[in-house]
This record gives C-alpha cells, structure tokens and sequence, in this order.
C-alpha cells in the first residue's frame, strides 16, 4: 500500500530559452583544485538567463565547517560572480548537500528548494524537479535515517558544532554511506516509478526530471509523466537545455566547456 505521508508543495521558477540544467557535481570542499571542469563551466553559462542545479553540488556539507575549506570558497565565490552576472541560480539540494542554508544563499546569490521546485517551460511543458533519492521508496532504511538527519534539531545543531567535529561526523557518514550502498540489494536502490507517477500527479507535472542515479534515462511512462534523469556532471548526457522554442533537449555540458562546439 502507498504511504499516506504528504509531500510538500515545491515553489516555483522561470526558465527560459536558453536556461540550462545539471546535476551531481559531488565536488569537493576541501581541496581547492579539480574544480577546473566546473569553474570553466560557470564562465561559459554566465551569459545564459538561469542555471537550476539537482542536487549534490558537493559531496558532502555540513554547514559553516565546509563552507570555510578552499574548494568551497572557490565554488562560493565562481557561484557568485555568475550570479552578479545575471545567471539565476536555483539549486535543489541532494542526499550530499542537503544542509545547505542561508549561508550559502548569502554567498552565492542562489536559491534553494529543499522539496523540489517546478516550472512551466515556455513551450506549456510542467515540469517537477527533483534530486532523485526521494525516489527510492524501497530504500526503507535510508528513507528513516533521510527524515532524522533533516529534521529542525540536526539542522539547528549542524552549523553550530565546531568546524572539527562537524567535519569528522561529515567523513564517517561518508564512509558509513559508500559502504552501505555497496551491500543494498539493486532494487532497494533503484528509483521507482510508482513514486514517479505519484509525485507528477500532485504536483500537476507533465514530466519529472531528477538526477541521483547518475545514469541518463529519459522515457514516456505508461501511463503517466515523461521522466528524464540526467547523467552526473562531466557525462555524456549531463546537462539540459531550454530550447529556443522552449522545449527540454537533452545534451552535454561540454558546449561550455571549450571541448566541443554547439
């Protein structure tokens, strides 16, 4: 039987012709090289009208204490000079980077949309945007631990613990996840298309778009919404764009890249 739990209503946003969306960049905070993929990225969107992020912009965020290391101060601030430049930039936190708050909005210029954000693309299309994990329903353990470590007494606490603490609990959970998602059954960790159905018919959604499971999809369900999961950021099909005539069309961040030519 279907859980009775609500979901909460997502806000809303623009995007326009020539908006571009990506996800799972799972960059790192504390080194301050390796980003160069991203950085280059950032400068060839910064004449486009939006970017929307799907979540785990880095790979793991506890608040303040990773906020202070060099990568993130490198990401913060390309964040911010794309931001000044007139990107729109709405990111819709992952399982990584889900304590991402006001302090990063504030650095950044970003908007945040914890539950998903929805948008009607100029061409009619409604879409809901997701990370993805709130899609692997199966997943029962995960789903608990999901509603523990987002409740309002971890969020008060995480930015208030001191930077070594914060960031030693960041690494074991780390460690703890990658070694559990090794031992889960494939199922468990699939996403669901029940859940699929369920989350675009609440939200009045023509197609559901979401990342997470880093492996591109993009398929009509029967019935029910258009579904496209993107690959993880730097593969083949890791990005989308919002076409002239206002329509999804799927393809590669490379074009700002300076590695291939639109």
């Amino acid at each position: 039987m279907r859980r009775a739990r609500p979901v909460a209503d997502p806000g809303g946003i623009e995007l326009p012709p020539g908006a571009v969306v990506i996800a799972d960049l799972h960059l790192d905070a504390a080194r301050a090289d390796g980003h160069e993929a991203f950085l280059e990225f950032l400068r060839g969107v910064s004449a486009r009208p939006a970017l929307l992020i799907l979540g785990d912009l880095f790979d793991a965020w506890v608040g303040p204490a990773h906020g202070r290391l060099p990568g993130a101060k490198l990401i913060l601030a390309a964040l911010r000079r794309a931001s000044d430049s007139g990107v729109a930039i709405s990111l819709v936190p992952g399982n990584r980077d889900f304590l991402l708050d006001s302090n990063f909005t504030d650095s950044t210029g970003a908007r945040l949309f914890p539950e998903g954000v929805r948008a009607v693309l100029p061409s009619g299309e409604r879409i809901l945007f997701l990370h993805g994990d709130e899609l692997c329903t199966l997943d029962l353990g995960y789903q608990r631990l999901k509603r523990v470590v987002r409740s309002a007494p971890v969020r008060w606490l995480a930015p208030r613990l001191p930077d070594a603490l914060a960031l030693g609990i960041a690494r074991r959970l780390r460690r703890a996840s990658t070694s559990a998602v090794q031992h889960k059954p494939a199922l468990t960790k699939r996403q669901q298309e029940a859940e699929v159905r369920a989350r675009a018919a609440l939200a009045s959604a023509d197609t559901v778009i979401c990342g997470h499971a880093h492996e591109f999809r993009d398929e009509r369900l029967v019935p029910g919404p258009r579904w496209i999961v993107l690959d993880a950021f730097l593969g083949p099909r890791d990005m989308l764009l919002v076409g002239a005539a206002g329509g999804l069309e799927p393809g590669s961040s490379r074009i700002f890249r300076g590695t291939a030519t639109a």
